[in-house]
């Protein structure tokens, strides 16, 4: 099976839901950045002006390698990754990636600063360098531009199996559908000793009702027992909990 490319994913997602409407904010966006670091206006905004060398501006680099936050954190729910400062990956970041950053800061007269990490934890730990990953940098108008990814691709099953973690919704309904296929697969007589009792009964709906009080309760030992808590929660944020 094919494997899973995460930029690949985000420029589909990218293409699915960028508007018009939104190509013309950015446009916007752009023109009041531009309007706001003037020769007569420096002296007004001049933080914001030296803060503006440690970030990438979007009119120096290619626009299908930028992204806005809401599309790189759908993509991190989809297939349970982290996005968070790089100070937390135990590895050394690949040698490409600093001769790029290097490559910015000269070409463009930057000083980059506030790099972020796309991946799953694993990677973030000493010897995750083969886990997928992506360093992006904040960019003027507020969104992240990818300068490097290194790693092996996803296997194809990932986002199925990160299905279930994505959310309280997800979990829950996980939790129904193994329990309600569970159910059926019971033999009548296993559920209830009354030999008049049919397939479809009472009993076997009370039976489920019990599952699933017994799986949820059995779901929630093993979430903080194995320290897995929901992707809605903890996608930005290194610890899942604490």
């Amino acid at each position: 099976m094919k494997r899973v490319d995460i930029t690949d994913q985000l420029t589909r997602l990218k293409s699915k839901t960028r508007s018009k409407e939104d190509d013309l904010i950015n446009e916007a966006n752009r023109i009041l950045s531009n309007d706001l670091f003037s020769e007569n206006k420096i002296l007004n905004n001049l933080k914001d002006y030296k803060s503006s060398f440690e970030i990438v501006d979007e009119d120096d680099v290619d626009s299908d390698t930028i992204f806005n936050l809401s599309e790189i954190k759908k993509i991190a729910l989809q297939y349970r990754l982290k996005f968070i400062d790089s100070q937390y990956f135990k590895s050394e970041v690949p040698y490409e990636a600093i001769l790029k950053i290097k490559h910015i800061n000269l070409k463009y007269h930057k000083d980059l600063k506030g790099f972020k990490i796309l991946a799953p934890i694993e990677a973030f730990k000493e010897g995750g360098l083969k886990r997928p990953a992506i360093l992006l940098a904040p960019t003027n108008l507020g969104n992240y531009y990818i300068i490097h990814k290194w790693g092996e691709d996803f296997k194809w099953h990932r986002k199925m199996l990160s299905w279930p973690l994505k959310n309280f919704d997800h979990l829950f309904g996980t939790v129904l559908i193994y329990t309600l296929i569970v159910t059926l697969s019971i033999p009548t007589n296993l559920i209830t000793l009354d030999a008049t009792a049919t397939y479809w009964c009472g009993y076997r709906a009370a039976a489920f009702m019990h599952l699933v009080i017994f799986h949820c309760g059995v779901t929630a030992y093993i979430t903080f027992a194995f320290g897995k808590n929901l992707s809605s929660i903890t996608w930005n944020h290194y610890k899942d909990f604490g």
